[in-house]
């Protein structure tokens, strides 16, 4: 969560205890009861499953790392029109893909950080590992094997040299807003000023 008005909230999940519950509060129409609505803060990290029913509301800038995945189900659009019309929903689809119960912490992994500079694993899943990195005034860091990594910066600005083998690219200056990607050969980085950065590198 990048950013989000105060008293946001998103859809992760559902209360449904069995598939038989699921269906009936699906097509019966329990939304309210059905939907499992959590509060959210600025800073906030969410690992969605497949599986799991997720929705993000009004009030909320999110940055979204994911594996490559063409195929998303609408069980339920709050009854918004599309052209006049109501955008096509999934029922079927969505109860059969849908787990039940839902369990936020089934299957998670946090990971190893990265070494060097400040960081924390954020989640380890089958696709990819995504760290936070909070980069001092002097910060280095090693590639932890990855062919590539992904970095958006989310506060502050500095400088990043990327490193391969051990010989520093020159710098290249990054603030808030920047993307780039650490292609594939480089052995490391380092970054100079305060760089507040999300990071994420596929799983081999």
């Amino acid at each position: 969560m990048l950013d989000c008005d105060p008293g946001a909230t998103i859809i992760i999940g559902h209360n449904a205890r069995t598939h038989a519950e699921l269906e009936d509060m699906v097509r019966s129409g329990r939304w309210s009861e059905f939907l499992r609505e959590i509060p959210i803060k600025k800073g906030d990290f969410f690992q969605i499953f497949p599986g799991t029913l997720h929705a993000i509301k009004g009030g909320t800038m999110i940055l979204e790392t994911q594996q490559n995945s063409d195929i998303t189900y609408r069980v339920y659009d709050y009854d918004r029109l599309q052209n006049g019309r109501p955008r096509e929903l999934h029922i079927e689809q969505s109860l059969d893909v849908i787990r039940v119960p839902f369990d936020e912490k089934a299957g998670y992994e946090k990971g190893e950080a990265l070494i060097g500079g400040p960081n924390e694993s954020l989640v380890k899943c089958d696709h990819y590992q995504v760290w936070h990195l909070r980069c001092e005034e002097n910060s280095v860091y090693q590639n932890n094997g990855s062919d590539y990594m992904l970095c958006s910066v989310i506060g502050g600005e500095g400088t990043i040299r990327v490193f391969t083998g051990s010989t520093p690219g020159e710098p290249v200056r990054v603030r808030k807003g920047d993307h780039f990607i650490l292609i594939y050969g480089f052995t490391g980085f380092a970054a100079t000023g305060n760089i507040e950065m999300i990071c994420s590198a596929p799983v081999k």
